[in-house]
């Protein structure tokens, strides 16, 4: 696969006969009369935006979103950032096709991951608290789905085990600031593994992350929610308070109504959790902007919208 146009590797100024995933499509207005297409595609190094000036409305019909295409076109560079100009476009079958070409997978052994997760749940000193975490994760459903569940669609760990990757690394630095602020360490552990548990049913990876059915209509907080309050309600004597405390974890940990959080953080460790979730999430876009765009001896990386800023690259 060496002499795959992968899309991280794109040149301007070279010509385009690829196979890619189509991640968005978009029909616009052209600014004189008729229409062009603007779509997305990707590969499991990135996305790049690519542009059909003509036979958009027949393209379109084409390039439907989650939709394997052959691509024809050139490359060239707009305003600082590669684009691709496509004339041409062609449904591939997806079984013809190895679905790791399109979706990155976590550069870490999920079995590596899975373990360190396991080493934090038999650390736990609250009886109560660490035998729920035993009940949710050894059930084969749901260790299936964590461990390929990626933890974003399009923002952070938006990958095949991004999941698993994003929740072992915030509790390893939540962990550390429980600690520090003397709270509640299992408490704040407890919330932080189970804080994104909704997201194995919100989001579904094959060719393309896509939010399933339940993601859209009902959303990751609820879902895990519902199912963790199911599983204490099982447990016989589990604390009341426990219960009342950690559900709240659950529900406030996006911090702001704005950012779709049914609650704030009311507690301390709440308040850990929601920001333990955001330093990960967001110091995980910015090697991604570091990573992603433009020469690695550029400055600064390309824009980032998870951030809304381009990031500095060059290392104290």
């Amino acid at each position: 696969m060496a002499d795959r146009s992968w899309i991280k590797n794109l040149k301007p100024g070279t010509e385009l006969d690829e196979v890619y995933v189509v991640r968005t499509r978009e029909l616009r207005r052209r600014r004189g009369s008729g229409n062009y297409l603007a779509v997305t595609l990707g590969d499991r190094t990135g996305e790049v935006v690519s542009l059909a000036w003509e036979h958009a409305e027949s393209l379109g019909q084409i390039c439907e979103p989650g939709a394997i295409v052959r691509i024809g076109g050139h490359v060239q560079q707009y305003q600082g950032r590669t684009q691709v100009v496509f004339r041409r476009a062609e449904r591939v079958d997806s079984a013809d096709v190895d679905p790791g070409l399109f979706i990155r997978s976590s550069l870490v052994d999920a079995d590596v991951l899975w373990l360190k997760m396991q080493e934090y749940i038999g650390a736990m000193e609250d009886a109560d608290l660490k035998q729920l975490l035993v009940r949710v994760f050894s059930d084969p459903d749901i260790e299936a789905r964590f461990r390929v569940a990626p933890a974003a669609k399009t923002m952070h760990h938006a990958f095949r085990s991004g999941l698993l990757e994003h929740t072992v690394s915030a509790a390893g630095a939540a962990l550390v600031l429980a600690g520090h602020y003397r709270l509640h360490k299992d408490m704040v552990l407890a919330g932080v593994l189970l804080h994104d548990l909704g997201k194995i049913w919100e989001l579904e990876a094959e060719n393309s992350i896509e939010y399933t059915d339940d993601g859209r209509l009902i959303g990751h907080l609820a879902l895990e929610t519902l199912f963790v309050d199911r599983v204490i309600a099982e447990m016989e004597n589990f604390p009341d308070e426990h219960r009342r405390q950690l559900l709240h974890i659950l529900l406030s940990h996006h911090g702001e109504y704005a950012y779709g959080s049914p609650r704030r953080p009311k507690t301390p460790e709440a308040m850990l959790v929601h920001m333990v979730d955001n330093l990960d999430a967001r110091l995980a876009g910015m090697f991604e902007a570091i990573e992603q765009d433009g020469d690695s001896d550029q400055a600064w990386s390309g824009f980032s919208r998870m951030l809304e800023r381009n990031v500095y690259r060059r290392r104290p």
